[in-house]
């Protein structure tokens, strides 16, 4: 990952990293692992500190990490992802950082383990994707598989395979069987185009995007992948 920083930051690019700190055990271990990422000089960090990462709010390593930051000059943030089944207020804060607070997206895990719990709403709402513009795509995401998601889950090539310039230039969401009726009619008419079964109520559009998927899978694998995104391993 240092090399990776290194070489995007010598290109001329600004490299902000998304990390859980796991690497952080303690205040040494936090400043021997970040005095690589300082000598980069234009990287910001951004660490995840929530119920999901640790036992509460404040997790141990986030600190650790935000006190090796400050000595080495890194700008920092802390993202946090609101929690439906604790009862205690996430901080503002966290060592005189602040702390920006997310909404729950049911995809993935979330779905799995946690859209249950969750109030719902009628499946007919979900009529647009509220995350991603699939027709003015700012952003993708690149696996260790080399897999390029414009959603998590939804692919739209391999960089294994073809070059990345390739994969965006010949990127087009209306040609795209997944993305066409996504960028039409959100998850509904994603159900609707494949006229899928599917329950009343859902959590939110990823809820039921996610699970349409789920049903495609079989018929759209080199698009929807790769397994680990799924609860495949």
């Amino acid at each position: 990952m240092v090399r990776a920083v290194e070489e995007a930051v010598n290109l001329g690019f600004h490299v902000e990293i998304l990390s859980n700190c796991y690497w952080a055990t303690c205040d040494k271990d936090a400043l021997e692992w970040l005095i690589p990422i300082a000598k980069a000089k234009d990287v910001e960090l951004t660490l995840s500190s929530d119920p999901y990462h640790g036992e509460d709010w404040i997790v141990g390593e986030v600190q650790n990490a935000v006190k090796a930051a400050k000595i080495l000059g890194i700008k920092t943030s802390i993202l946090a992802v609101k929690c439906p089944w604790t009862g205690r207020r996430c901080p503002d804060q966290i060592d005189g950082v602040k702390v920006d607070l997310w909404d729950l997206m049911y995809k993935g895990r979330a779905a799995v383990n946690l859209a249950e719990k969750a109030s719902k709403k009628p499946w007919r709402e979900f009529t647009k994707c509220p995350y991603e513009d699939f027709i003015k795509q700012e952003r993708v995401h690149i696996d260790p598989l080399g897999y390029v998601h414009v959603c998590q889950g939804i692919s739209i090539g391999n960089v294994w395979k073809k070059p990345f310039s390739k994969i965006i230039e010949e990127y087009d969401p209306y040609e795209n069987p997944i993305l066409e009726p996504l960028v039409r009619g959100g998850p509904v008419a994603l159900v609707e185009k494949f006229n899928l079964p599917h329950n009343e109520f859902y959590a939110d559009a990823c809820h039921l995007c996610y699970n349409a998927r789920l049903l495609l899978r079989n018929k759209y694998p080199e698009i929807l992948a790769p397994n680990q995104m799924y609860g495949e391993f």
